[in-house]
């Protein structure tokens, strides 16, 4: 049953996210190349001193992506479900609705990891014929709370897009967009490295949420 829930969700999704993980390649790509850039121009010595004084990531770029790939996951997964009613159907599968849409959100989450990890891969190998070894860890340190990010807007878009009554909705979406400016609050390098024992457990248990929306579409509350 669950192979079956994996495999109808990738033929749901499978071009949504080759788009976003081509995106975040190309984006990866495009920093790792400017970094490149500036240093031919400006001399490898430059670029350290500049990283060093301005206290700039050299990776904004990429900053919102992965919260956007989030959110759109979380849309292209669920929004169908609720549009055609097909999640009530899913909710009645003989697993369980915690198990069912548990094993949809699972796939999603791999998903992200994935597209994260290639990202990471990415942004290292261009970084690393650049940058020392010392400054390359915390470029790619200073990102992990956007990626993080990213599954956190993922679980708690699903948590909006399943909640049947609106201003549950309204409410929920409000507080989301105050949760993920936690995780994008400032670019400094390193300044995430504190706060990352209590942003990885609220990224990741977001996605106990969504369980209060199926309780309540379960029960066919509406407006």
């Amino acid at each position: 049953m669950i192979n079956a829930i994996f495999y109808k969700e990738w033929i749901k999704t499978k071009w949504y996210y080759a788009v976003a993980c081509l995106l975040l390649i190309g984006f990866a790509s495009y920093a790792g190349i400017y970094l490149k850039r500036v240093g031919d121009l400006s001399g490898m010595a430059a670029l350290w001193e500049y990283y060093l004084s301005k206290d700039d990531s050299l990776i904004t770029i990429i900053k919102y992506l992965p919260l956007i790939v989030g959110i759109g996951g979380a849309v292209f997964q669920f929004a169908p479900e609720m549009h055609r009613k097909c999640l009530k159907l899913t909710l009645h599968l003989p697993c369980g609705y915690i198990k069912s849409v548990g094993a949809m959100m699972l796939f999603g989450t791999g998903i992200l990891v994935m597209c994260s990890l290639i990202c990471f891969a990415v942004l290292y190998v261009f970084a690393s014929h650049i940058l020392p070894d010392e400054i390359v860890s915390r470029i790619l340190l200073t990102a992990i709370p956007w990626f993080l990010a990213g599954f956190c807007a993922y679980y708690l878009t699903i948590w909006v897009v399943v909640e049947p009554v609106w201003k549950k909705r309204v409410f929920q979406t409000i507080l989301s967009v105050f949760v993920l400016k936690l995780f994008i609050i400032t670019d400094t390098p390193g300044a995430y490295l504190p706060s990352l024992w209590w942003l990885v457990p609220l990224a990741f248990g977001a996605a106990l949420l969504p369980v209060i929306s199926l309780s309540d579409f379960k029960e066919g509350l509406q407006d």
